[in-house]
């Protein structure tokens, strides 16, 4: 992105929040309709789920959802396609925020954690792995030096404190910018870090493409490792035009002995919203897991949707006073949430956390992650409030 496109970024957003403090009224800004390609804000009614109706790019069906690539018109929820996902009313997906129905795991023994992020700023002691006595994984961090922050205590300063460490003192927060702006009260954070082409392909195993339009591997495991088993991810990438500031954290381990799942907790932010909500801006979070039980996205918010600008449910929105103290007071994030997934005891598995800016590399998306464990209760992803 050139200077003048992230200047007249950051002037658009400037512009839309002054109107909004002079006149008192829910942030509304039009979509870029006449196709010209200028970064135009985009309607927002200061809301918490994403709006229903219209579309917000080409008509063109997309070949992995059938779906119109960048539509946001909702169906009836009867297929499990990930246009679903789109409509809050439609019926929760994947059981989220519920207790899954599992097999009796009561021979589990699955390690238990061990805290020690006490020690030092070693990036899989704050995520609660490799200390001593404890589980023992192998983790590769891929990205900007600056877009990985390792960060002792609460995130903001709001009181009760919204964003303490799940486990021990430290947290990993992750960036498409430079982390630590996250820290900084008010601040306006854009940075990119690496700036590839639009259309930039995402790393494998990653693979946005729904395994069917008719059910997803919970229902038909035959499905698994045909792409993304959840079948969220198809439709808020293509509302985009590739991947920029891509950063990860990649993990890999034998699944212990008697041990049938693992967990994680996450909170994902981001600076566009409000101003370019319901754009091709959709910065994306993706927890996505190789195994034998699932190929695909893991972590959704409560509503089942993946966790996107444009998709996900932003729990803390502009002046949230759980978004005090930190650069995201004026845009939006998630409340902590916890993910859980199936695994078989023996096998093999990788975990890939990504992150990344969509169509630009401008205004930064931060996911902040905390204890991960192994886990008793299998069977497919769940996510639900930390």
């Amino acid at each position: 992105m050139g200077n003048a496109d992230i200047d007249f970024k950051r002037n658009a957003a400037m512009w839309v929040r002054a109107a909004v403090a002079l006149a008192g009224l829910a942030l509304a800004t039009a979509c870029d309709a006449d196709g010209d390609g200028d970064e135009t804000p985009a309607q927002s009614g200061g809301v918490s789920a994403p709006a229903q109706g219209g579309t917000t790019g080409a008509s063109e069906p997309d070949a992995s959802t059938g779906a119109p690539v960048g539509t946001t018109t909702t169906d009836d929820g009867a297929d499990g396609t990930a246009g679903d996902t789109m409509d809050p009313e439609s019926p929760v997906k994947l059981d989220v925020g519920q207790v899954p129905d599992a097999p009796d795991f009561s021979n589990c023994g699955a390690p238990s954690p061990v805290v020690c992020d006490d020690e030092d700023d070693d990036m899989m002691h704050a995520l609660g792995l490799n200390c001593d006595g404890g589980p023992q994984l192998d983790g590769v961090y891929t990205g900007g030096v600056e877009a990985l922050y390792i960060h002792e205590g609460n995130l903001g300063t709001s009181v009760p404190a919204a964003y303490p460490p799940r486990e021990g003192d430290k947290v990993v927060i992750l960036s498409t910018g430079i982390a630590t702006e996250i820290l900084t009260p008010g601040a306006y954070t854009s940075t990119g870090t690496s700036s590839p082409d639009p259309g930039f392909a995402l790393p494998a195993p990653l693979n946005m493409s729904a395994v069917s339009p008719f059910e997803d591997c919970a229902e038909n495991p035959a499905l698994i490792g045909t792409g993304d088993c959840s079948n969220t991810l198809a439709m808020q990438w293509s509302q985009g035009q590739g991947a920029n500031d891509y950063v990860e954290i990649r993990i890999n381990a034998e699944v212990p002995a008697e041990t049938f799942a693992f967990s994680y907790e996450f909170a994902f932010f981001s600076e566009e919203y409000p101003d370019f909500f319901m754009t091709q801006y959709n910065d994306m979070y993706v927890a996505w897991l190789e195994s034998e039980q699932w190929t695909g996205n893991i972590s959704f918010d409560e509503a089942g949707n993946p966790i996107s600008l444009n998709a996900g449910f932003l729990d803390n929105l502009p002046g949230s006073p759980e978004l005090i103290g930190t650069s995201m007071s004026d845009n939006a994030g998630t409340k902590w949430l916890v993910s859980t997934a199936g695994v078989t005891p023996g096998e093999d598995i990788e975990i890939v956390f990504a992150l990344w800016d969509l169509s630009d590399d401008s205004l930064d998306t931060v996911v902040m992650l905390d204890n991960w464990q192994w886990g008793c209760e299998g069977g497919p992803p769940i996510t639900i409030p930390g």
